[in-house]
């Protein structure tokens, strides 16, 4: 399906509001097309032709095409009309893909895409200081589609890139696949054909970077003549991860993250993915190497919420199933001593990786939300007392607020709480592995109330 080449006085219906929605109307404005709102929640123009997306598709005015938010399911009435009359249906990413005149890397994966998207950025100032990074970070391509820049670094989620036609990108970074979203895609195997599609795969000119697992499944099953590059923790990665030297070695240099700030290993594979992507592109290796240091991370990425005497509270309200919660805490030291709040609303995953990580060893768990009737029973068997069930946050704070403060003896020691069931812990980690709709609006708010919390409780305790 061809993109219209112009939109000029085309009528246009974008459906479905929020943030890429709306930016794709401000766009179609600024082209001279005519659109059309159709979304639950009318627009801030009153200048805009709204419609409620309840409205039924036969009362709907005569339209060109379509551009459909990414949040919107397949099987909406709207969209079932249009396939009926062969109206065309296009994503705020194709809308944004046929103005674009510079080069675009895309990153994907269950996890770790904001980060590695941001990274990648991060890592190419040097030699490409035009560049924008957008897409499901926040920025909608939209945005800054019409901008003469030479570089595009967009983070693409699996309903994105499963609304778009072939995107034509000239480098992408494919990280990981674990259970998420299934509830649109149904199968994992549909979930991995919305992810692939982030690769030009028939492109000789096009780098596709992938974790060794991904490589191995694209060879066994994918048809490519695209440039196939992996990274990980074994000599054979193109990205070799060397954790015991802390270097990831490619082809053209030896990097080294000794100064690089974020933890965890799962970070140092976004990191070699980045470096990969970045080389591919045309960033200098001197220049990836002067930026790694530089990079402080996103906020709700493992992200440091507060300290006190060596108390410490880390916020990963990103953290929205299980497998990101995993990886995040698979490195994670003095487990025993970790207080981890898990809850919100579940996905469809099977709790067994969590019950597995937890016979490891963990100080305690403060269970909220949604995840208690899902969780509660199977956690409560392996933990006994250690497991607290409550409904909200601020109930996961009034816990900590009850229990002793253990101060340290000597510089050695770390200040500790002791909480009412005994443990003691030196350490609070929120990974939610779960959705936050539940009680907030996005991950976004969910992990300022963290902060917020924590603001208060440090300022309370002597």
């Amino acid at each position: 399906m061809k993109f219209p080449e112009s939109l000029k006085g085309q009528k246009t219906l974008v459906l479905g509001g929020g943030i890429s929605g709306n930016s794709a109307l401000d766009l179609l404005i600024a082209l001279g097309a005519d659109p059309i709102l159709c979304d639950r929640n009318p627009p801030n123009k009153s200048s805009i032709v709204y419609l409620s997306d309840s409205t039924e598709p036969n009362f709907l005015p005569q339209v060109s095409l379509i551009i459909k938010s990414p949040g919107i399911l397949p099987t909406h009435p709207i969209l079932i009309f249009a396939k009926e009359k062969g109206i065309p249906v296009f994503s705020e990413i194709d809308l944004g893909r046929h103005f674009f005149k510079g080069r675009i890397i895309g990153v994907t994966g269950t996890d770790g895409k904001s980060t590695t998207t941001a990274l990648t950025a991060h890592l190419l100032k040097k030699d490409f200081t035009d560049l924008r990074e957008g897409g499901n970070l926040g920025i909608p391509f939209t945005s800054f589609c019409k901008e003469p820049i030479s570089l595009a670094v967009l983070e693409l989620s699996s309903y994105q890139l499963d609304d778009s036609s072939p995107l034509r990108l000239d480098a992408s970074v494919f990280l990981n696949i674990a259970p998420d979203h299934l509830e649109r895609h149904k199968t994992m195997e549909n979930y991995f054909q919305a992810k692939l599609k982030i690769a030009d795969l028939q492109n000789e000119n096009h780098s596709l970077i992938v974790s060794q697992k991904i490589k191995e499944r694209i060879l066994n099953s994918v048809e490519f003549r695209c440039k196939l590059l992996c990274f990980g923790r074994t000599a054979e990665a193109d990205a070799f991860l060397d954790e015991d030297s802390l270097k990831i070695r490619t082809a053209k240099f030896d990097y080294d993250l000794s100064q690089f700030h974020l933890p965890g290993t799962h970070n140092r594979e976004n990191l070699a993915a980045s470096i990969l992507v970045s080389e591919a592109i045309g960033g200098k290796p001197e220049s990836i190497q002067y930026q790694i240091p530089l990079f402080k991370g996103l906020p709700h990425r493992f992200q440091i919420a507060g300290e006190k005497n060596g108390f410490s509270f880390i916020n990963d309200s990103k953290s929205t199933n299980l497998h990101s919660m995993l990886a995040g805490m698979s490195t994670w030291k003095n487990r025993e001593k970790t207080c981890l709040v898990l809850g919100g609303r579940p996905k469809l995953e099977d709790p067994k990786p969590l019950y597995d990580f937890l016979i490891q060893g963990i100080g305690c768990v403060i269970l909220i939300g949604e995840g208690r009737p899902a969780w509660e029973e199977g956690i409560r068997k392996l933990l006994g007392n250690r497991l607290f069930a409550v409904n909200t946050l601020g109930d996961a704070f009034t816990i900590l607020k009850n229990g002793k403060t253990k101060h340290p003896e000597t510089p050695d020691d770390s200040f500790q709480i002791q909480l009412e069931n005994g443990v003691s812990v030196s350490s609070v980690v929120f990974s939610p592995a779960c959705a936050s709709f539940d009680q907030y609006k996005n991950f976004e708010e969910r992990g300022n109330h963290f902060l917020s919390l924590v603001e208060s409780f440090l300022k309370e305790r002597k």
